[in-house]
């Protein structure tokens, strides 16, 4: 297969000793621009739109998680886009029997957290902390997806060649819990690989419940009956192959719990991609820090999406009490995610 023309003009350009000349604020190369969305459902919330010389674009909803809401390979979108097209301001998550996030839902990553995620449950409030809630609800998912971010700053950095974003989430309560997402996010000049680096800090001063996860969205084109699944899968892959992406309104979801062993450096890395178009993603992670994998497959018409989602332990409820990690008063824990773009075939 000929090599695309995005490859050829980043290796191009990126071996071009005179661009500081050629393009004296490095615009013609990438770019990363705050703005405000100011129609439709998510009219008022803050965006940050990306986009680099290797044709990577992706956008970052800074009022709703600081998320990446939206990732492209030139004008190909390869995340999920929902029906609730980026709806803001965002419902409660504990709205509708604590499904509110249903909502929400929108985008290419949301996160999932920053003290639980899965379906809605209700457990044992601690009431040493908090004598007013001897019963404590979680939403389906956690809170921190519908939360806005306090911005640090944004830009193109011209010496490390690199675009970059980082925010600041809290999710608190009085008597509750004060857990902050502490967010970077990187993309080479000419790179195809965006690394998310995170860190959740504990700000309160007892014990606080933590899990995390990564809902990595993958929409059509992308998706599609051609679709296949890379990297460390194992034997899923071909019970996925099984069952291809197909939309039918009578279609249930799917979601199978995956616990993949890491290869000799404690690394996974899994994917997808469609070799009808050419183009694929892939995660890098440390097993060792998100132990859990999630796939969700939702090939119903009008919804049609598959989640991979790297997680710390899968929380669960054991005689009325969550059971899920923790983080010690003025800790924290950290976390890098990396998405690459691959074409090609």
């Amino acid at each position: 297969m000929p090599e695309p023309l995005s490859q050829r003009l980043s290796e191009i350009v990126s071996a071009d000793a005179d661009i500081a000349a050629k393009s004296p604020d490095l615009r013609a190369l990438g770019d990363i621009r705050l703005m405000r969305l100011e129609d439709g459902p998510g009219r008022g919330q803050r965006m940050l739109l990306a986009r680099n010389a290797a044709g990577i674009g992706f956008e970052i909803a800074v009022d709703r998680g600081f998320d990446l809401s939206a990732l492209s390979l030139g004008q190909v979108q390869l995340g999920w886009h929902s029906q609730n097209q980026m709806r803001f301001p965002t419902q409660l998550p504990s709205s509708e029997d604590g499904y509110g996030f249903l909502r929400n839902f929108d985008g290419f990553l949301v996160t999932c957290g920053l003290s639980y995620y899965g379906p809605p449950r209700q457990a044992a409030g601690d009431t040493m902390v908090s004598p007013h809630r001897l019963q404590r609800d979680y939403p389906q998912h956690g809170e921190i997806a519908s939360l806005p971010a306090r911005l640090v700053g944004y830009g193109l950095d011209p010496d490390a060649g690199v675009i970059f974003a980082e925010g600041v989430v809290r999710q608190s309560g009085v008597f509750g819990d004060v857990l902050e997402l502490h967010r970077r996010i990187d993309l080479g000049l000419y790179d195809r690989t965006i690394t998310i680096a995170d860190r959740v800090v504990n700000c309160g001063f007892n014990p606080a419940p933590h899990a995390l996860l990564y809902h990595c969205n993958f929409g059509y084109p992308l998706l599609d009956a051609t679709t296949e699944l890379t990297g460390a899968f194992g034997d899923f892959a071909a019970r996925f192959a099984a069952l291809p992406p197909r939309p039918r309104p009578e279609t249930r979801e799917i979601v199978d719990h995956l616990q993949l062993p890491p290869d000799e450096r404690g690394d996974l890395v899994v994917g997808l991609r469609n070799p009808a178009i050419g183009i694929g993603v892939e995660l890098a992670y440390r097993q060792a820090q998100l132990p859990s994998l999630l796939v969700w497959r939702s090939y119903q018409s009008g919804v049609f999406a598959l989640g991979i989602e790297p997680g710390t332990a899968l929380p669960r409820i054991e005689d009325g009490n969550l059971v899920t990690e923790t983080i010690e008063p003025r800790g924290s824990r950290d976390y890098v995610l990396a998405i690459t773009v691959t074409d090609g075939g």
